[in-house]
C-alpha cells in the first residue's frame, strides 16, 4: 500500500505536535508513523555562523532557529519522498540542550499506512505541499502560542521544559520567532487543504491537554481522512 502523507503545520506553540500525537495514537503506532521536522535542525559546523563550542545561551543569540536555512530542508524533502516510495529512512536525532545533532545517531522510521509530518517549515515552500496528500493547518492565536512558548521554555529540564529565563525566551520571539513566522509558516494557511482552529490546548511543562479540546481537534482531521481513505482509518471508536 502507497502511504498516505499528512503534513500539520503551524506556529511554535500552536498545538500542531499534540495534534500529531493524538492522530498517531488513535489510528496506532503500527499504522502511523509519526516525523519531527525538527530533527533535521543542522549539527553546529554546518551553520553559515561559526558556533562550535559556544554556550547555547550564546548560540541562540546569532542562529535564528526559526528560519528553514537552520535546517537540512533538503534532506528532509528527501526522506519525506522516500517514505512516499515505501522505503525506509533513517533520521538524525537533534538534541535541543546542546542545540546540536548526535553524530552517530539516527532513528530508523520504516513506512507505514499513515505518516504524518509535522513542524513549523513542512510547507514553507507551497511546492512541498506537493508532496503530501493532506496539507493541514492549525491556527492558534499570537498570544496563545508565546503564552506557551515562554511555559514550555522557562520550565525546568525534569519537567520537560528547557530552563531557560524569561527575558531569553522573550528576547528570542521578538528578535527571531515572530517575523519568522509570517514569513515562513502563516502563509501555508491560505493554500492548505485543512485549517484546524485550537481552542487552548495547554503545553507547559508536564500538563495534560484537555481530552474534550483534543477531541474537538481531531475530529476535522479523522473526517477528511475517512473521506479521503476510510480503509487507512478503520474502527476508530
Amino acid at each position: 500500500m502507497t502511504p498516505f502523507l499528512i503534513a500539520i503545520t503551524g506556529g511554535s506553540g500552536s498545538g500542531k505536535s499534540t495534534l500529531a500525537k493524538a492522530f498517531q495514537a488513535l489510528i496506532g503506532e503500527e499504522r502511523c508513523a509519526l516525523i519531527g521536522e525538527d530533527n533535521y535542525y543542522k549539527a553546529r559546523p554546518d551553520h553559515k555562523i561559526n558556533i562550535v563550542g559556544l554556550p547555547e545561551e550564546e548560540v541562540e543569540k546569532l542562529i535564528n532557529f526559526d528560519d528553514c536555512e537552520s535546517k537540512t530542508m533538503d534532506d528532509m524533502m528527501n526522506d519525506i519522498a522516500s517514505l512516499g516510495k515505501g522505503e525506509t529512512i533513517f533520521q538524525p536525532v537533534y538534541d535541543f540542550t546542546i542545540h546540536d545533532r548526535i553524530a552517530g545517531q539516527s532513528v530508523r522510521v520504516d513506512p507505514k499506512p499513515i505518516i504524518i509530518v509535522e513542524g513549523i517549515h513542512v510547507l514553507a515552500t507551497p511546492e512541498y505541499a506537493d508532496l503530501f496528500n493532506l496539507t493541514v493547518y492549525v491556527d492558534t492565536p499570537a498570544d496563545l502560542r508565546l503564552s506557551r512558548r515562554i511555559l514550555r521554555d522557562t520550565a525546568p529540564v525534569d519537567q520537560g521544559g528547557r530552563g531557560r529565563d524569561i527575558k531569553r525566551v522573550i528576547a528570542q520571539y521578538l528578535k527571531f520567532v515572530r517575523a519568522s513566522h509570517q514569513r515562513f509558516t502563516e502563509p501555508a494557511k491560505y493554500y492548505c487543504d485543512l485549517v484546524i482552529a485550537d481552542e487552548g490546548l495547554p503545553a507547559v511543562s508536564n500538563a495534560k491537554p484537555d481530552e474534550q479540546a483534543v477531541s474537538r481537534m481531531l475530529a476535522p482531521l479523522v473526517r477528511r481522512v475517512l473521506d479521503m481513505r476510510p480503509e487507512l482509518v478503520g474502527n476508530t471508536s
